[in-house]
């Protein structure tokens, strides 16, 4: 079967996922995408590789008409044209204007079309509802993050059947089996990045630094734990935008020698660092470091925000939530999650659930499905 896989760009851990496609398939994959080094982006950037794949690049023109933002990745459609494709899978589309031309391009031709994508769950006006109602009528199926997923798109007309269950996820089954040297690569980065002055226990952030993910929140979470005589590090893994005016908040709460921003760190370096922690903490939008966490063993502690990317984690039961930008809020939940009776049972279930139903080896037959439903759409 000669699939054709949109992108807007190429981020480390889709590579295994599209290894993982080929080999249960035996599909023959093109991956046309935008290359985005230093676009801030979540994941380290993949410019080149020996892959079970080809790869295609996509230039990205941008457009604005009024306050509206059009994407353009240029050569989709010279792409579409010139293949015999069995299916087609279309990313991110919805922010991507040429997303929508090659779905209505598969539409028109009988190419099954499969539309990936994670919804919209902050409040969408009228326009931007308009063209989701749109955009949604031309892919013959849908291949969702998660469950949360499916309300986005049933709002917008889309037949529950045109659906399939499906859980974005990174390989977190590898994750497992390589705990034993994650957690020797983190002792050693843990021992880089405090010396001695080690103070369990170890609060660690993954993810980018960009303003929607709250790490001030958890600075300032932070400060009022050592203001209350509980001992701590605060262990920040990436880096962003956001990463200076963050060093400097921390020296303003006086709590710098208890945090340690570490910056971008390699493949498997999130992870290394996530396996020797006693909590990780996502006080804003959320991200796959919550799968690498969970799998981990690790207790995770999210905002309380809607969205497939956090809904595996529920209170008290996978995780714990709290109110986003309640400070006190957050500190009695890393309060509870450090000392709950109850937390060797959470961690357990979180790790059941992530192995148990969000690996790659799940998410490769849902791809599989989504054909299967497109064709019988088409």
């Amino acid at each position: 079967m000669k699939v054709l896989i949109q992108q807007p760009r190429l981020p480390h851990y889709r590579v295994p996922l599209f290894e993982k496609l080929v080999q249960l398939h035996g599909w023959d994959i093109t991956l046309a995408y935008t290359p985005c080094a230093g676009s801030g982006g979540s994941g380290l950037e993949v410019t080149a590789g020996n892959f079970l794949f080809r790869s295609l690049h996509l230039s990205l023109r941008r457009y604005a008409i009024g306050r509206l933002r059009l994407n353009i990745q240029r050569g989709l459609l010279d792409c579409l044209r010139a293949g015999r494709w069995d299916a087609v899978f279309l990313e991110g589309a919805q922010s991507n204007f040429s997303g929508f031309l090659a779905a209505r391009w598969c539409r028109r031709h009988r190419v099954p079309c499969i539309w990936w994508t994670k919804g919209y769950f902050e409040p969408q006006n009228a326009l931007r509802r308009l063209l989701h109602r749109i955009q949604l009528r031309e892919p013959h199926a849908f291949l969702p993050y998660g469950d949360s997923t499916h309300a986005f798109l049933t709002q917008y007309g889309v037949l529950p059947e045109q659906i399939v269950r499906a859980y974005n996820t990174v390989d977190v089954e590898a994750l497992v089996n390589r705990r034993v040297h994650l957690t020797k690569v983190g002792l050693e980065m843990l021992s880089a990045s405090f010396g001695e002055r080690i103070a369990r226990p170890i609060i660690t952030y993954v993810g980018r630094l960009i303003t929607s993910k709250r790490v001030d929140d958890l600075l300032k979470g932070v400060r009022d734990l050592c203001q209350q005589g509980v001992p701590c590090s605060v262990w920040i893994i990436g880096d962003g935008p956001e990463r200076v005016r963050l060093e400097q908040l921390a020296t303003h709460l006086d709590i710098q020698r208890y945090t340690v921003f570490v910056g971008q760190v390699p493949v498997d370096g999130d992870s290394a660092a996530l396996s020797v922690s006693d909590v990780s903490v996502f006080p804003g939008v959320h991200g796959l470091a919550i799968n690498q966490a969970m799998a981990l063993g690790v207790p995770v502690i999210i905002s309380d925000l809607p969205g497939p990317d956090g809904e595996m984690v529920i209170h008290q039961r996978t995780g714990w939530r709290f109110l986003q930008g309640e400070i006190a809020a957050l500190v009695q939940t890393i309060q509870e999650a450090l000392a709950s009776p109850q937390r060797a049972r959470i961690v357990q279930d979180a790790q059941e659930e992530i192995l148990g139903r969000r690996t790659l080896q799940h998410y490769a037959k849902a791809f599989y499905e989504a054909v299967q439903c497109a064709q019988s759409f088409c």
